[in-house]
């Protein structure tokens, strides 16, 4: 019977031994999914009297190729960063409950723990979940924690002891630490496949005010195995929206961007060796690559002459959510910019220009790139 691509899954797992498959705990929610086991031909064309070329085919070595589309969710992000950047560095945001009951309308909260300022936190759970930002607490426990967003108080009444939990900073530069390995799951509504010893070799973000924050996976990793059904576990935030995005280049923070893309690069293999079997000894990730493509409304020559002067200055794009969605943040940094291309763009209706950059090692990022992400994820990607 014909299926409905829809109900198709794909589920991810931080696999503790690499090439050991483990079941999906997060659910991955692709827009565009393609998977592939991708054989080697081995072609005899021996000369044998006839004029044939192809004599016989044979199927040499095997690995799995996937290429994913998804938004980006905040929850979601840390998986791919990590799998392609470096370690997650965790910084737990303040975990408490609330010491007595508020009203809707409320402008301060009572905690059993202190709350810093400007503390982005989380109130409740469930159908009851809200977001807020908090102002300077006082008090010695329980402290009294003003709320400045929302600007009328909260939005709903909360019961005492409910969790109140801020947001938790995870920090994610290269390392000499191995990049995490990773199993991926497919139900591609027939039956379902799994693949270990999956490697992240390409992460492209994409930011468009127009839009939803877009990122491009490509995996490499051992061939399909056959497996039974598994249950994946979805997000259930917001992905973040272009037209929060804020652009920091030359040391000033601009308004004139209008799109920017950023991929980050491994050169990544299967390697077959002299172990007798089909499938790969292992997945190898290569040194880091990272470039960018910047278009901007060409207003002034403040973003042309980063190009025509050389100059190779800090380059960040930051997104964080409304208070009220979650407040949850990605920035992406290149702390020390080549920007090598810059084109003045005149067949449009309004002045653009095309510009082309690449991270460059500092000892700032350790290495090329740094993301940081906050979010309420509390445990390390």
């Amino acid at each position: 019977m014909t299926q409905i691509s829809r109900l198709a899954t794909v589920g991810l797992a931080k696999e503790v031994t690499p090439g050991t498959w483990l079941a999906p705990t997060i659910g991955i929610p692709f827009t565009k999914g393609d998977f592939e086991d991708m054989y080697t031909e081995v072609k005899d064309e021996s000369y044998r009297g006839n004029d044939t070329v192809l004599q016989g085919v044979y199927q040499g070595v095997v690995h799995g190729e996937w290429q994913l589309d998804v938004m980006a969710y905040p929850d979601l992000a840390g998986h791919f960063l990590a799998g392609i950047i470096g370690p997650d560095v965790v910084s737990a945001g303040v975990s408490t409950t609330l010491s007595s009951s508020t009203i809707v309308g409320a402008t301060s909260i009572s905690t059993a723990a202190s709350i810093p300022l400007g503390t982005t936190i989380a109130i409740d759970t469930a159908g009851n979940l809200e977001y807020a930002t908090t102002g300077t607490p006082s008090g010695s426990g329980p402290y009294t924690i003003p709320i400045t967003v929302p600007a009328g108080g909260l939005t709903k009444a909360h019961s005492s002891s409910v969790v109140v939990v801020g947001q938790t900073t995870h920090t994610f530069k290269q390392s000499t630490t191995p990049l995490p390995t990773y199993s991926l799951t497919i139900y591609d509504t027939t039956q379902t496949l799994s693949c270990s010893y999956c490697r992240l070799s390409d992460l492209q973000l994409k930011i468009d005010p127009k839009g939803a924050v877009t990122a491009s996976l490509k995996y490499i990793s051992f061939p399909s195995v056959v497996q039974s059904l598994q249950t994946e576990t979805f997000s259930t935030y917001d992905p973040l929206l272009g037209w929060s995005w804020n652009m920091t280049n030359g040391g000033s923070s601009s308004t004139r961007g209008l799109t920017y893309d950023a991929t980050i690069k491994r050169a990544t293999e299967a390697i077959a060796s002299s172990d007798g079997v089909q499938t790969p000894r292992e997945v190898f990730a290569g040194p880091i690559e990272v470039d960018g493509t910047y278009k901007a409304i060409f207003e002034n020559q403040l973003d042309m002459n980063l190009y025509i002067n050389y100059t190779q200055t800090a380059c960040t794009a930051s997104l964080a959510q409304p208070v009220p969605r979650g407040g949850q943040s990605l920035s992406l940094t290149m702390s020390k910019s080549g920007w090598i291309k810059g084109k003045r763009d005149l067949s449009q209706p309004y002045v653009q220009a095309d510009f082309s950059l690449s991270g460059i090692y500092n000892t700032t990022d350790g290495g090329a790139v740094q993301a940081v992400l906050k979010n309420f994820t509390s445990t390390q990607y």
